[in-house]
């Protein structure tokens, strides 16, 4: 592939962030050292490729539905900074993301993919905010049991609009535990992830939300009509409360039947003729 100056230029002076990497938790599913600091090509990601394709920050997922594991993830990443900082720091604010970017080192931002990890408990919200985490997705895809943010769970196919619509106006979307924990995300100025929720959790999620919210890691349903991708009228609802969506380099995320990276950019150009290009992001949902 040929990359023209300009580009080039442009890619070096950018600040890049990936919206969401499952890079550490993917070693701990493997019993594996945390320590992404050395070259691994069985990883599709470590430090120092991060640090040569110009990667300046990362969504990193730190925790799902366990407490212990969330707990280990965040410990291995502060262990990570630690013992390697002079090719990664923490960041727990746009300051950080931008010093990391001035010094050549990359910035791990800790991201929750579910608060089914808090266990019904909203002070742990609180506690993983002082450990560091800024970024807290409210489901996985979880729904209808005790301490799930979510009365329905999350479909996961290719569908119809009119499925989308039907989701909307009949599933059951944010319980009352729920709705704490968006006031508790506002109360500490968290960043609200919305990818993986059912519809009527979107809807009336981002209808409360107090900060702008992401949808960290999915599809366009317009080029690709899969639940896991916001329709035109969830999009403009991010832009309006200047919220961002990343799409994902996963092939049924992409397209059905033709996943590709010009596919890839039909999304991406889909969203800036939509709703313009602040608005749309990159985000590596899968290994």
């Amino acid at each position: 592939m040929v990359i023209s100056s300009r580009a080039a230029k442009l890619h070096k002076r950018a600040v890049i962030v990936d919206a969401h990497n499952d890079t550490l938790v993917l070693h701990q599913s493997r019993d594996e050292s945390l320590d992404i600091s050395q070259r691994d090509e069985r990883y599709h990601l470590d430090v120092p490729r991060a640090l040569e394709g110009g990667l300046t920050a990362m969504f990193s997922m730190v925790g799902s539905s366990s407490l212990e594991q969330a707990m280990d993830l965040i410990d291995g990443t502060w262990q990570l900074v630690e013992e390697h900082g002079d090719v990664c720091a923490y960041a727990i604010c746009t300051r950080d993301i931008e010093r990391a970017k001035m010094t050549g080192r990359l910035a791990m931002i800790g991201q929750l993919e579910s608060c089914s990890c808090l266990h019904g408990h909203i002070a742990t919200l609180a506690n993983f905010h002082r450990l560091g985490v800024r970024v807290a997705n409210l489901t996985h895809g979880e729904g209808g049991e005790e301490h799930h943010v979510q009365g329905d769970k999350s479909p996961f196919d290719f569908c119809e609009p009119a499925d989308r619509e039907d989701a909307r106006k009949n599933m059951a979307g944010l319980t009352d535990y729920g709705r704490e924990v968006v006031a508790e995300i506002n109360r500490l100025g968290m960043v609200m992830d919305l990818a993986h929720a059912n519809d009527a959790t979107f809807y009336e999620a981002i209808e409360l939300s107090e900060t702008p919210p992401v949808f960290s890691h999915g599809a366009v349903f317009a080029v690709s009509p899969h639940w896991r991708g916001p329709t035109d009228d969830q999009i403009k609802l991010l832009a309006e409360r200047g919220g961002v969506m990343g799409l994902a380099f996963y092939d049924k995320f992409i397209h059905p039947e033709r996943p590709s990276l010009d596919t890839w950019v039909e999304g991406v150009q889909h969203v800036i003729d939509l709703v313009g290009p602040d608005h749309i992001g990159i985000a590596n949902c899968h290994w």
